[in-house]
């Protein structure tokens, strides 16, 4: 069991990792990001799309009230001021040391390897820190960009969950499992 603190705040080349504030200024910035690519957000969110700030700021408040229990370990991802995306650990079961990866990007930060260069680092995190033994990440079926991204980073696929999530458009879709192990992450 991790008995250490988590990190509040990590530099990986130009990018800074950081809790994003809970603050109506960062919800209305995330509101904004997510609803100009309400098409590329999809799948990331699972068909949920914010409605407003007020919305976004419930969850910066209640869902990732920072604390340093490891409930969850997410940063958003900055280079200067700005937010590119966010990116960090979920699910954490310390007892049956699994977690969960997730992150995103907005539209003007994708493609430029910025996942790729920071994914190490949260494993780091996870399999250091926590001492977890296996990590995952789990994407619709039909997200090829993201499918790509997990086995590019040496996550192997671990099947399919059918009719995994419904969607608030009443749609159920498949989600792929992607894991790491430990051992695997050490080689």
């Amino acid at each position: 069991m991790a008995d250490n603190k988590k990190p509040e705040q990590i530099i990986v080349d130009e990018y800074v990792l950081k809790p994003v504030p809970a603050t109506p200024e960062f919800a209305k910035l995330i509101y904004d990001i997510h609803a100009s690519d309400r098409d590329g957000f999809k799948y990331i969110m699972h068909g949920k799309d914010y409605k407003s700030a007020d919305e976004v700021l419930h969850t910066l408040t209640t869902s990732r009230k920072d604390d340093d229990s490891w409930h969850f370990a997410w940063y958003g991802i900055f280079k200067g001021d700005e937010l590119l995306g966010e990116i960090g650990l979920s699910g954490i079961n310390v007892k049956n040391q699994v977690a969960e990866i997730g992150y995103w990007l907005k539209k003007s930060a994708r493609g430029h390897g910025i996942i790729d260069k920071l994914l190490p680092t949260i494993e780091k995190v996870g399999f250091e820190s926590l001492n977890l033994r296996k990590l995952s990440i789990y994407c619709d079926a039909d997200n090829i960009g993201s499918r790509r991204k997990a086995e590019k980073n040496g996550y192997v696929l671990e099947g399919v969950q059918r009719e995994r999530t419904l969607w608030p458009d009443g749609s159920v879709h498949d989600t792929a499992e992607f894991g790491k192990l430990k051992r695997e992450w050490q080689k």
